[in-house]
């Protein structure tokens, strides 16, 4: 079957990364609507053209992240946003999905399963490099890291499924493998999400994830190795809205 052809805006100040890029995206199948050195550019000149798929900024070479992603989602609420990242840094991971972003890629990942991450991204996926899973389950002790909150009290807030749910939230398991796991349905898992997004007061399942890892939720090895094996690839971490 072949792909959909997807639009996609290349930003980035450098311009020879922005033309490499847009080669590699043209050669599978995406249609490069503009590479331009900041969003504020392509608002100014593009404002009333039809929305692209896709917004991927070069993180490296792009200053205040925040404001960029606040402008195209202002301006065109419809897009997907990728952040390309040279390096894996937690606390940029949490601040750009806290911006707003809908994918965060370390470059270091291969041509192909970049490829598929965007694709999904425009989807309607959240995806998160690897890293962040493999970060979470090499931490032997919370104790490590003194920055993040814990919550004591997360017990009196979810039920123990709700907990065992959002567990496998924080790795990024799909509904489907939630409910193998649990072996339930995936209507039931859906019930499950809904609640614990009410009852944390968050309104997605990556907000929710973020709150899990601030509160000291625990990480299986056993569960990151089987989302590799169920997406496939080990470039990168799905979540689903």
């Amino acid at each position: 079957m072949i792909d959909t052809v997807l639009s996609a805006v290349v930003v980035g100040k450098n311009s020879l990364a922005r033309e490499g890029l847009r080669r590699i995206l043209a050669e599978e199948n995406f249609s490069v609507q503009a590479s331009v050195e900041s969003g504020t550019s392509f608002l100014l000149t593009n404002a009333n053209d039809e929305s692209p798929n896709l917004f991927i900024l070069d993180n490296s070479t792009t200053d205040h992240l925040e404001s960029e992603l606040e402008a195209l989602n202002t301006s065109f609420p419809k897009s997907r946003t990728v952040v390309l990242s040279d390096q894996f840094d937690l606390d940029e991971v949490v601040d750009a999905f806290k911006f707003g972003v809908d994918g965060y890629i370390v470059k270091e990942i291969s041509c192909e399963a970049l490829m598929k991450s965007l694709r999904l991204v425009a989807m309607g996926e959240k995806v998160m490099p690897s890293q962040l899973a493999k970060h979470l389950s090499g931490m032997e002790e919370r104790s490590q890291a003194p920055q993040l909150a814990r919550n004591p009290d997360v017990s009196r807030i979810l039920s123990d499924r709700e907990i065992t749910t959002l567990r496998y939230l924080l790795v990024g398991h799909a509904n489907k493998v939630i409910a193998r796991r649990l072996e339930i349905s995936e209507a039931t898992v859906k019930v499950y999400v809904k609640a614990i997004l009410r009852k944390l007061r968050v309104s997605n399942r990556t907000q929710a994830a973020i709150w899990a890892f601030n509160n000291g939720v625990q990480v299986v090895a056993d569960d990151v190795k089987e989302l590799d094996d169920e997406m496939g690839f080990d470039d990168v971490q799905v979540a689903a809205e």
